[in-house]
């Protein structure tokens, strides 16, 4: 393999720190002056989660910018003579949880090699489902074998870690799937050939959507997955931290049982990742094996997703990042690259405080300065109406081109992508930037509560994403966790009701503050309900379109005004 280099994080991390030094003494200015010390304490938590901010604007223009013209392939040794002469052995895992999908599961027993097991690991509660899978079962004997587990204790790595010990040691490699993880037919053939060194301890394919999705939800929002890995997860082998995604991967046993086993949390791939680091092993992401898999179909099931993906990163940072980041070994940047890309799942926590920050405390504090507007403005003379509000700039010593242009990038540079790759298809991308923009600012608030939680409980839950029911709660959390914050808390109804509260919450201080900036977000959680009780049916499809209608229109009107006063 091609030596890996800090040039992507160097460049990511120098274009910040040039962005502060030229930024922030704007913001900085306003500590000069009569307010007491909490209104400076807030005024500098105001500048530093928007220097947050800033970074992640960084991190998704530097990233997809390596992926496009500085992605080297991966270089392949010749293949030990041992490969080639016996084939090593191959245990399949395909783990299931009321959501067996019989299309993902045949794909597994159709493999061009020559020595494999398929092993469908069975937590389904429910009767239907077993009975899928034992019928599955029957019809392949002898190349399919179901195990199942008195307790569910572990969520799925406990799964995993079960059918391993059950199988035996018979199997140098094996592969973990998920009910909906459809494997070429080439998938252990070709991941194989990558293990020419002993330190690589997993192969992980490339998974792009189902390109035959099941709901219009999931056409709107499927991209997202291919995106990912292919702008993102692509350019890992070179410049950053190579992960484990917990599905679609060839994964050497005898790792395995070095490290004893997959941690039983909910976010088991990524701490199965950095423990394999640390022990001085590596993965490598493959780019030429593709795993299809769904998307969520709903809106229910993209917030338990949601839920699952927010409140597991906290748990996992906690439990083992700290030990993580202490290793020499390991580049500066790729615990770097752990770290930021894990928090890009926990910015709502930021954000929620950010809105708070600049819409209510900071105009409380600061009263001879006006704070209505996009973001701050020095005193100006109001005519009452939101749009002058919003795009009034004179006598503005923050608002200026550049500040423009940046903000730009803070709040569009994760559809960049999406734009160079499908522009070709424009309805395709409008229906992608308004679904996208309406769950960025409709999870913020529940997502901010799962951070909160997660934080307090050091806990995190496992819903099972294709389970069709509202109240699929955990596979294992029910008996080993006690309260309530324990539980899934993402579509309860009482959560839903609150975001609707919210909503007007921040409707009533756009109004007071004349933000218009507050409306985007409220109108996505006071729609938020109704995309959970209906999905994107013919209604809902074009309200959804609000909150982006908005925020275009807000960044037209300042853009202009900038325009006719320069």
């Amino acid at each position: 393999m091609t030596a890996k280099n800090a040039s992507m994080f160097q460049w990511m991390v120098g274009l910040w720190i040039l962005c502060l030094f030229y930024f922030n003494p704007r913001l900085l200015v306003l500590l000069i002056g009569p307010e007491p010390p909490a209104a400076k304490i807030f005024l500098s938590l105001f500048v530093v989660l928007q220097d947050v901010f800033w970074f992640y604007a960084f991190y998704h223009l530097v990233i997809p910018f390596f992926s496009y013209f500085k992605r080297l392939p991966v270089k392949l040794s010749p293949r030990p003579l041992s490969l080639n002469a016996f084939p090593p052995k191959v245990a399949l895992l395909y783990t299931t949880c009321n959501d067996f999908q019989e299309e993902a599961a045949r794909s597994h027993i159709e493999q061009d090699y020559e020595s494999f097991h398929v092993y469908i690991l069975d937590d389904s509660s429910r009767a239907a489902y077993r009975e899928k899978v034992d019928s599955f079962g029957d019809k392949f004997p002898g190349k399919v074998s179901v195990i199942r587990r008195e307790s569910r204790a572990g969520f799925k790595a406990g799964n995993v870690n079960h059918g391993l010990k059950s199988i035996g040691r018979g199997y140098e490699f094996f592969s973990v799937s998920d009910a909906d993880t459809i494997v070429p037919r080439d998938y252990i053939r070709k991941l194989t050939a990558y293990f020419t060194d002993p330190s690589i301890a997993f192969v992980q394919a490339r998974q792009v959507c189902n390109p035959s999705p099941g709901s219009f939800f999931a056409q709107c929002l499927g991209m997202n997955t291919d995106i990912h890995f292919k702008r993102y997860a692509s350019v890992k082998n070179q410049y950053g931290f190579v992960m484990w995604y917990g599905h679609g991967a060839l994964l050497r046993r005898g790792v395995w049982e070095r490290l004893g086993g997959f941690p039983e949390i909910a976010t088991e791939d990524l701490a199965y990742s950095m423990k394999a680091r640390e022990a001085g092993y590596m993965g490598i992401f493959a780019e030429d094996v593709e795993c299809i898999e769904d998307f969520p179909s709903t809106y229910m099931q993209y917030r338990k997703r949601n839920e699952k993906w927010v409140r597991g990163t906290v748990e996992c940072l906690l439990k083992f990042f700290p030990g993580f980041v202490k290793v020499g070994h390991i580049p500066w940047f790729e615990k770097l690259d752990v770290f930021v890309s894990a928090c890009s799942l926990l910015l709502a926590f930021p954000f929620v405080m950010f809105l708070v920050v600049t819409g209510i405390v900071l105009p409380f504090f600061f009263t001879h300065f006006q704070f209505q507007g996009p973001l701050l403005r020095m005193p100006v003379s109001l005519d009452g109406t939101f749009i002058s509000a919003a795009s009034r700039i004179q006598s503005n010593l923050f608002w200026s081109w550049d500040v423009f242009v940046l903000m730009l990038a803070t709040v569009f540079s994760p559809l960049i992508p999406a734009l160079i790759d499908y522009w070709r298809f424009p309805r395709k991308l409008i229906r992608y930037f308004s679904v996208y923009i309406f769950c960025f600012f409709s999870l913020q608030v529940v997502s901010f509560f799962h951070v909160l939680v997660a934080l307090i409980t050091r806990k995190a839950v496992f819903p099972v994403t294709g389970d069709i029911s509202a109240d699929s709660s955990g596979i294992s959390g029910r008996v080993m966790l006690d309260g309530v914050a324990c539980q899934s808390h993402a579509n309860l109804r009482s959560v839903l009701t609150f975001e609707i509260a919210a909503g007007i919450g921040f409707i009533a201080v756009s109004s007071v503050t004349r933000n218009i900036w507050f409306l985007p977000f409220a109108a996505a959680l006071c729609l938020s309900p109704c995309l959970y009780r209906w999905n994107l049916n013919r209604i809902t499809r074009y309200a959804v379109i609000i909150p982006f209608v908005i925020m275009a229109g807000i960044l037209y009107f300042i853009g202009k005004r900038l325009a006719g006063a320069s």
